[in-house]
């Protein structure tokens, strides 16, 4: 049996990773800021962008089935958020290496699907 997600779920995720390291120390918006959406589109896992003003994740319910795949998920997109916020637009460069290194080290996420 997999997760049935809801947007709920996807901001009390987010706000959970928001009170670990990391993420705490990045001066993340609160998640009530953010827009959380469900897709079930077989062709992406997650993702970041930016809707009017509103930063958004999306996570795809056809790859984040289970409690663990969810939250590394949406770890990874919050990532992005971090680099939305300091302006750094390589997306998977050097700076997200490094923060993506530090999250899996602390969560235990692979860092070879991360």
């Amino acid at each position: 049996m997999t997760l049935r997600l809801t947007p709920d779920m996807l901001a009390a995720a987010y706000d959970f990773l928001c009170t670990s390291e990391p993420f705490r120390r990045w001066n993340l918006p609160d998640g009530d800021e953010l827009g959380f959406h469900v897709v079930r589109d077989a062709a992406l896992s997650a993702d970041f962008s930016v809707r009017e003003g509103v930063p958004c994740i999306r996570i795809s319910e056809a790859h984040n089935g289970h409690a663990v795949t969810l939250l590394s998920s949406l770890a990874h997109e919050m990532i992005h958020l971090r680099q939305h916020l300091t302006g750094d637009r390589e997306h998977h460069g050097p700076r997200f290496r490094r923060m993506a290194a530090r999250v899996c080290a602390v969560h235990g996420f692979d860092p070879k699907i991360f």
